[in-house]
């Protein structure tokens, strides 16, 4: 995992590293350097030779100082930014990755913990490979400059100060591996609450209705409990370790004083060697405790890569194939032969031996009980859902082996639910385009068909109105149209209408079928209608009506033909038209004289 991850996210930035090292390298130099420069300004003042060069030192140290924090700036530049840039690469890849997942992958796998990990987790990455890489070169590069300096100085009293230093890395060792189980849980943890949030803003309409409130907000205090104990168990270990350092730096300052205070009396050490001992020891100890924050960022970090790397590693679950649909002006030619599907882990198939023949310039009509596999032979026919190979053909060409882009070309999907992106009417029906790209023209004659044009137009702010998050400012018709809308300014060879139709009233019903029957009779596309009101399936060209799911005709065709057809039959579909219609006469005597319920 990291060395794929270096190899497609890192290895790029190798020229900026590189660069960054040297001035890192530079500004560890210098740190060191002037200890040494202050080692003689002590010997200057304190021995016998002359003191005229002390101003010399200070300004060298004073230059020096100036000139470490141009290139500890530098070095910082030079690794922080690849950092930004990954980060912005993993999200975008990450967003890739999950828009090719089928809406199954999305029931499995909670939202609450994808957004964690493509926002803190992917953010603790960036701080992997930036600030985690540059502050481990420049723990190594310092303490071991440090270190050869205090062995030339005293080995004897490097030795006695390496001691504790080497039992508090130990000391750290050991806390670094219970806090790497606890970052681990913590991510989960984000995830879940996350998820939680989530949950309750999407369903608040449903929250408040029950008034459930209390019981939504027991389930927040749940999850938002046990994570913040995690972190609370985070934070004391830390606080354990952290002392530790200080407590080593304190007592090696100790063995400095006790011990090389002999060795200046003993005239072994010079007061400027105790003193640049000092510094190198300050920077020893100044490393030590910056490697325990590090590891804790490292940890947090590596942890953090694994599951974007989770998600990076995602290979799509729809199907996908390579053979060009050739561009054709007339609709598709949809095949469906024999097929048969179960869902992957069912026992039973939820459609059997369908077989359906739909010529171009044609539509298509599907009716059926509620779990007769209406939802299901849409998700199939738009390949949201694996076909079983060679049972369904577009032009003669598997559906399974077209490549994706000329599927997506050709094909529009309207599903049941209508999703609403909460920008403007403007944008939510050229969404295919940027902004600044869509045609208004085409808008405005997609609207137009969808019978949306004098509703707009009542609007305050018209096409720019914002319809909020799913379009709640908007009926649950207006939405349907919105989304149908979408399908014709996109333009298509192939449309699916999976019950998009039932929350609207049925004279706007009547005007949409009738513009939709005319661009197909105009264009020559193809269409596929699925509807539990057979009031929209009336003018289709052929009509199937699927079985009842607890019968022995489950996932068959039951009946088919057209409309008069299905009618004179005087099976299903007649029983089920006659019911609808009268149901239909009863609302519209309502609404015309009101005063006769009364």
């Amino acid at each position: 995992m990291i060395s794929a991850f270096l190899r497609s996210y890192a290895w790029r930035y190798r020229g900026q590293y590189a660069l960054g090292m040297v001035f890192l390298l530079a500004t560890n130099v210098l740190t060191v350097g002037i200890p040494w420069m202050q080692k003689h300004v002590f010997d200057e003042l304190t021995g016998a030779r002359r003191a005229d060069r002390v101003h010399l030192y200070a300004l060298a140290i004073a230059g020096a100082a100036l000139l470490v924090i141009v290139v500890r700036t530098l070095s910082r530049v030079l690794f922080f930014n690849p950092g930004r840039t990954i980060e912005f690469r993993i999200r975008n890849d990450m967003l890739s990755r999950l828009l090719h997942m089928s809406p199954v992958f999305f029931r499995r796998w909670p939202i609450g913990d994808l957004m964690a990990r493509a926002s803190d987790d992917a953010t603790y990455v960036r701080a992997l490979v930036g600030f985690s890489a540059i502050m481990v070169l420049n723990i190594v590069l310092a303490a071991a400059m440090a270190l050869a300096q205090m062995v030339q100085t005293d080995a004897w009293l490097t030795l006695y100060c390496v001691v504790p230093l080497v039992l508090a890395v130990m000391v750290l060792r050991t806390g670094v591996k219970w806090a790497m189980g606890m970052m681990r849980d913590t991510q989960k943890l984000l995830g879940k609450v996350s998820n939680v949030v989530l949950e309750s803003y999407k369903g608040i309409a449903v929250v408040q209705g029950a008034a459930v409130e209390s019981a939504f907000i027991g389930r927040f205090d749940e999850a938002s409990e046990a994570f913040t104990d995690l972190n609370v168990r985070q934070a004391a270990l830390r606080t354990f370790l952290m002392p530790v350092v200080g407590a080593v730096g304190n007592l090696c300052i100790f063995l400095l004083l006790y011990i090389g205070g002999r060795h200046v009396a003993e005239g072994s050490m010079s007061v400027g060697d105790l003193a640049a001992y000092a510094s190198y020891l300050a920077v020893l100890v100044g490393s030590l405790a910056s490697a325990g924050w590090v590891v804790g960022v490292l940890q947090r970090g590596s942890v953090s890569l694994r599951r974007v790397w989770d998600v990076l590693e995602l290979q799509s679950d729809l199907p996908g194939g390579t053979v060009p649909l050739p561009m054709a002006e007339r609709g598709v030619h949809l095949q469906i032969r024999d097929l048969t599907y179960a869902h992957p882990g069912g026992s039973e198939p939820i459609l059997r031996d369908l077989a359906i023949d739909l010529q171009p310039g044609t539509i298509l009509g599907i009716s059926g009980p509620v779990g007769s596999g209406k939802s299901t032979l849409v998700a199939l026919l738009s390949r949201l859902s694996p076909a079983p190979t060679g049972a369904i053909l577009c032009d003669n060409i598997d559906l399974q082996q077209i490549a994706d882009t000329d599927l997506r070309r050709d094909l529009a999907v309207v599903p049941q639910e209508a999703l609403l992106f909460s920008r403007s009417i403007f944008e939510n029906i050229g969404f295919f385009d940027r902004r600044d790209q869509i045609d208004r023209d085409r808008v405005a004659h997609a609207a137009d068909s969808a019978q949306l044009t004098r509703e707009i137009d009542r609007m305050p702010d018209g096409y720019e109105t914002v319809v909020g998050e799913k379009g709640l400012t908007l009926s649950g018709g207006q939405r349907q149209r919105v989304q149908l809308a979408r399908a014709f300014y996109r333009g298509f060879r192939l449309l699916i209408l999976d019950d998009v139709l039932s929350a609207v009233d049925h004279d706007t019903e009547e005007r949409l079928l009738g513009v939709l029957r005319a661009q197909i009779a105009e264009r020559g596309t193809t269409a596929v209608i699925v509807s539990h009101r057979l009031s929209a399936l009336a003018r289709a060209d052929h009509i199937v009506m699927l079985g009842d799911p607890s019968g022995p005709q489950r996932g068959r065709i039951v009946e088919q033909g057209r409309h008069a057809e299905l009618v004179a039959l005087g099976g299903v579909y007649a029983h089920l038209w006659a019911v609808q219609q009268q149901h239909d006469s009863s609302e519209q005597a309502a609404v015309v004289d009101p005063l006769a319920v009364a």
